[in-house]
Order: structure tokens, then C-alpha cells, then sequence
């Protein structure tokens, strides 16, 4: 099962990189799922996609939601870059197109999204994040 594609991003204060800090990432299905990464001298970072073995999806009582979160510490305070849910066995492809641009501006305030397939309107997702996206 397919718990979450691949991540990148950068990480920045001001305009300016941030070098050498810990983003994390958690992946819920049924237990949690932790690993971690450090940006680069230009505060570039990366995850390859991570996946499971699961019986549950197989289990027609059970409805798949994978909880995605990445973030980091800075100075005390958390930073979300990513909380969202994936519900069913397939990674949207919105977040597949969001996770690959992690532009995190720590300054920016954490606000809600609302991502939309343009090509199936019917698939939308609500994330978390202080990242921005230009369309």
C-alpha cells in the first residue's frame, strides 16, 4: 500500500535558507510511520515515497485513510508544512503535484487549503500548511 509519494521542499526565514534543520515526517494507517531528513546548505530537503504491506484495505469493513504530516521545530515552535489525509488506497493527484513544492516560508501563517483535481472536480482534499503554492 502506498502510504505517501515523494516529498520535496525548502525551507526559509525571511527569504533566507535555513541550513541543517530537521523535517519530519509522520505516516499514520495503523501505526505510525516516522522518519526524518536535514535541508541542505540551500535548505532543499527531500523523502522518497514510502510504502506498507497491509491486510486491512483487503478487509471490506475497513476505509483506508493515511494521515500525512510533515514538519519541522524551529526555535521552539512547530511548523506544518503538510497535514492532510488521503482517504482510500490511491495517492491524489494533487497531493502527489503539492508534495513535490514544499515551499515553506516560516514567517507565512499556517492557513487551510483547499486542493482540487481540474480534471475530476469531484476529488478535493482539504491540507494544513504554511507552504503556498503558485498555480
Amino acid at each position: 500500500m502506498h502510504l505517501c509519494p515523494e516529498v520535496k521542499g525548502r525551507v526559509t526565514l525571511k527569504g533566507k535558507p535555513l541550513a541543517n534543520k530537521k523535517i519530519e515526517r509522520s505516516l499514520t494507517l495503523e501505526d505510525e510511520e516516522l522518519d526524518h531528513v536535514y535541508t541542505d546548505a540551500d535548505g532543499h530537503f527531500s523523502f522518497i515515497a514510502k510504502s506498507l504491506k497491509s491486510k486491512l484495505p483487503g478487509n471490506i469493513f475497513y476505509q483506508t485513510v493515511v494521515r500525512i504530516i510533515v514538519d519541522m521545530e524551529y526555535e521552539g515552535e512547530i511548523y506544518n508544512l503538510w497535514i492532510g489525509f488521503q482517504h482510500g488506497l490511491k495517492t491524489p493527484s494533487e497531493f502527489k503535484k503539492h508534495l513535490l513544492k514544499l515551499n515553506a516560508e516560516l514567517s507565512a501563517e499556517e492557513c487551510k487549503h483547499h486542493l482540487v483535481n481540474p480534471k475530476k472536480t469531484s476529488e478535493e482534499h482539504y491540507i494544513f500548511s504554511i507552504c503556498r503554492w503558485n498555480n
